[in-house]
């Protein structure tokens, strides 16, 4: 028997040989998966992403879609199977590691994706890793996925390995572009219900601040008070929904929590925590626990994720607000039942705790409901006994109003002036606001059309004041009426007059306001900024912020020593009214011994009047003036014959 010794070499051989067969095989099994690196859309891609259509139509409507046809059966025209469409077309893209990742999507009638195909990505890691996102197993997972689904990656996606942050925005790219196109083109599917769902959602939060929310008890509050002296507070809701996460602490930082959560738990809803106070013990996440009934639910660090540093959405209102954290709610919870959240400081003190239950359209959502349509709800309420006992309120109110600018009588504008203060500012908060400027740019004039107290109020504003001028301000406006009273009762050795290169310099401070505001609302609509500004939300709301009650309190104390300091330098809403005055119809009368007194430029509580000159759009019509003029209080109690003989005014 001969012995054939082989070299190192031979060996390598044949092994080398096998190794190339089998890297051969694999790349032709996923060439089909293979990213074209292109946002060029030939028909071999479209039959691709949905190969159960026998053609395709040129991309055509909006949003842009190519259409997908079955086979015609004899004369018949060929059905319609779905629709393909690129996620660029649809904007705005979701963000990857280092840009937005182009993809090609099949849906068919029955809103269920049939397949995706990533056509393009510049992600800056690619270069070391390959085309990470080219693979079959991580496209496989949406073939006939219907859009009733989560698209959850770590939950009902699993994300390329080591990519989540892409893997994420390739799978909510597709998911968001999929149901813009079915609430289009699909409008049976059952997506348009969700979009209409979110957009109620929006018409109903989005006018209101986070102090309305606190006010409602959307969100609760968890206060500890430390030895020394310091506080921590903890401000709660439901945040399980992208739409809520969007309102309440902006997209990216929900986007950041959600992704955080799902690589974590397979189910699970997010609760929002906004972390407030000067507290000179850190907070801690794994302090939380919360208790449903007889059930602890503990909070270990892991179920707790980072929701953003509560710079946008709602919670960028929140006072002293430094983060957010967001709590993975256990599925076992029932959320249509109420439960108690803990925070203890571990150091003696007992735990701090809040009684929560998730109300409103958030219960909507927490439940699986449809959300009631808002405007509907509204018209209903309307038609309540309730809503119309207050606009048999507020019709009295402006009846009283009218009454006491036709009489000028001073003893019916103090009860006028009661009336309204209690009214308008305690009982009902009935009052007009810039925010109702604000939320009209924002959201359209349905939100007056359908409030029947505001909107009588509105239409009176503004009827009276292209008329007459800002009677609004005079005797309807309850902050307006504290001022006259606080000037009432304080006395005149207080008062001071404030210097006019001063006070004409000042006054443009409130338009300065105004035009903040408005920019703010254009500009970053989920920003509220006017509680800063309206210091009587304060006072008649009952706010629980400290540095708006310190404005409050600063402005009142300014109003005791300067006549309606408010109404002069700083009401955003005084100057809208303003600018609208400066074309009123029927002004204050001046007559020629106006060139010689001073009676009503002293007695003007807004510093509108110097001699015979009104400056009309600072005139807040109070009827002083008027009412003067009528009664001849000052020079005008003499003819201007003998004032021209007594050399007192010029002869014309």
């Amino acid at each position: 028997m001969t012995l054939h010794i082989l070299s190192p070499g031979s060996l390598l051989r044949p092994f080398l040989a096998t190794c190339l067969i089998v890297i051969s095989s694999l790349l032709n099994h996923t060439a089909l998966a293979q990213t074209p690196f292109t946002t060029q859309v030939d028909e071999e891609l479209l039959r691709q992403v949905f190969p159960a259509a026998s053609s395709f139509s040129a991309k055509a409507g909006e949003p842009p879609v190519f259409t997908a046809y079955g086979t015609s059966q004899g004369s018949e025209p060929p059905p319609v199977l779905g629709y393909v469409f690129q996620t660029s077309d649809l904007p705005p893209e979701e963000i990857g590691f280092s840009a937005p990742i182009e993809v090609l999507v099949g849906l068919d009638n029955s809103a269920t994706v049939t397949a995706i195909k990533v056509l393009d990505y510049h992600e800056s890691f690619r270069s070391s890793r390959g085309d990470f996102m080219g693979g079959p197993v991580f496209h496989g997972q949406f073939r006939q996925k219907p859009l009733s689904d989560d698209f959850r990656v770590g939950r009902d996606i699993d994300g390329v390995s080591r990519a989540t942050i892409t893997s994420w925005a390739t799978t909510r790219g597709v998911y968001n572009a999929a149901r813009r196109v079915a609430a289009v083109y699909l409008p049976d599917s059952g997506v348009t219900a969700q979009a209409d769902d979110a957009e109620r959602v929006r018409t109903i939060l989005e006018p209101l601040s986070w102090q309305d929310m606190l006010d409602t008890g959307l969100i609760r509050q968890l206060k500890h008070d430390y030895p020394d002296g310091t506080q921590l507070t903890l401000s709660m809701t439901y945040m399980g929904n992208e739409v809520l996460g969007e309102i309440l602490v902006g997209l990216d930082a929900y986007s950041t929590a959600e992704r955080a959560a799902s690589a974590r738990f397979d189910d699970g809803r997010l609760f929002l925590v906004g972390i407030a106070g000067n507290a000179s013990d850190p907070f801690r996440q794994e302090r939380l626990s919360i208790t449903q009934g007889d059930t602890v639910y503990p909070m270990p660090r892991l179920r707790t994720v980072y929701a953003g540093s509560a710079n946008a959405g709602k919670i960028a209102e929140m006072e002293n607000g430094t983060f957010a954290v967001a709590m993975v709610l256990d599925p076992a919870m029932d959320f249509s039942q109420p439960f108690t959240v803990y925070y203890d400081p571990e150091n003696g003190q007992p735990p701090a705790s809040a009684d929560v239950e998730i109300l409103g359209v958030q219960r909507n959502l927490a439940l699986g409901q449809e959300v009631p349509d808002p405007n509907a709800q509204l018209a209903a309420d309307s038609g309540s006994d309730t809503n119309w006992v207050r606009v048999a309120g507020l019709i009295a109110i402006l009846s009283l109003v009218t009454l006491t600018f036709w009489r000028k009588s001073a003893k019916l504008r103090w009860v006028t002036l009661s009336a309204t203060l209690v009214y308008l500012g305690f009982v009902t908060g009935g009052f007009l606001s810039v925010s109702h400027i604000t939320n009209t740019i924002n959201l359209g004039p349905s939100m007056i059309l359908s409030d029947t107290p505001l909107l009588i109020m509105v239409l009176f504003t503004l009827i009276t004041t292209l008329i007459w001028g800002r009677i609004f301000c005079s005797t309807v406006c309850p902050f307006g009426a504290l001022q006259d009273f606080i000037t009432r009762l304080s006395p005149k050795r207080w008062q001071i007059t404030v210097p006019a290169h001063i006070h004409d310099k000042a006054i443009y401070l409130k338009y300065a306001f105004l035009g903040l505001i408005v920019v703010m609302a254009i500009v970053q609509g989920s920003v509220s900024i006017f509680q800063y500004f309206e210091p009587f939300g304060t006072l008649f709301f009952y706010s629980t912020s400290l540095v708006l009650w310190a404005i409050l309190i600063a402005i009142l104390l300014a109003s005791v020593v300067i006549k309606r300091f408010y109404c002069r330098y700083v009401c955003p809403l005084g100057a809208a009214l303003g600018v609208l005055s400066l074309i009123s119809l029927k002004r204050i009368k001046r007559v020629p011994q106006c060139t010689a007194c001073k009676v009503c430029e002293h007695s003007c509580p807004t510093g509108a009047i110097r001699r015979e000159a009104i400056d009309f759009k600072e005139c807040v019509r109070c009827d002083v003036c008027e009412a003067k003029l009528i009664q001849r209080a000052g020079v005008c109690r003499h003819s201007v014959e003998s004032l021209q003989l007594r050399g007192v005014i010029a002869r014309g």
